[in-house]
């Protein structure tokens, strides 16, 4: 049985974030203006949410994922993110890819399989938000990304993207021998070059 593409981006997104230093925690990320911190408290909310629904894809115990009030620290996100492998994991073995969950703060009732390619492209996008603001490799599968970029590819419309309050930069063009990664990130609005300098 072959690994989900999912598992190794939340493992290396573990290792991002526990390799982040104290020093790094107020550093601009290539997100919506969010510094580490935020960025952090922003995936924490995603974070809890995807664990929940995955745990009970019927049930209705559904968080705002907007309204995170626990911590923000780089030990509790790291331990978050292994509850979630294990709960993904847990999922997979119970046959969740064909399975309706529940997610009313994405728009409704999908597959477990659309909804685990929601959450590929969540923690693809972010991982390497945070890698670039502190200075570390992000290499993910390219299957991984170009999956992500599918999913964000049927879900992104232009209504979403710009202006204030939306979810979505404009489209960043990228080279046209880009990679999979890179073509992703510019879909996501960001810039395959960005640095913490400009």
């Amino acid at each position: 049985m072959s690994v989900h593409p999912l598992l190794p981006v939340l493992d290396d997104l573990a290792n991002v974030i526990g390799a982040t230093t104290p020093a790094q925690e107020n550093a601009p990320t290539p997100c919506g203006g969010l510094d580490v911190v935020s960025l952090r408290r922003h995936l924490f909310g995603g974070i809890e949410y995807f664990t929940i629904v995955l745990a009970d894809p019927a049930g209705d115990r559904r968080p705002d994922p907007r309204a995170y009030t626990g911590p923000d620290d780089a030990e509790s996100l790291v331990a978050a993110v292994g509850e979630l492998r294990a709960t993904v994991l847990a999922a997979l073995a119970d046959g969740i890819e064909a399975v309706p969950v529940k997610v009313p703060a994405l728009g409704g009732t999908f597959t477990g399989d659309r909804v685990l390619s929601m959450l590929l492209a969540e923690t693809v996008v972010h991982g390497w938000d945070l890698a670039r603001a502190t200075g570390q490799p992000w290499r993910p599968d390219a299957a991984a990304a170009e999956r992500a970029h599918a999913l964000l590819s049927e879900a992104i419309r232009p209504e979403f993207r710009g202006g204030e309050g939306m979810p979505f930069a404009p489209e960043v063009p990228v080279d046209a021998d880009a990679g999979p990664l890179d073509r992703l990130l510019g879909f996501a609005g960001r810039s395959p070059r960005w640095t913490p300098n400009g």
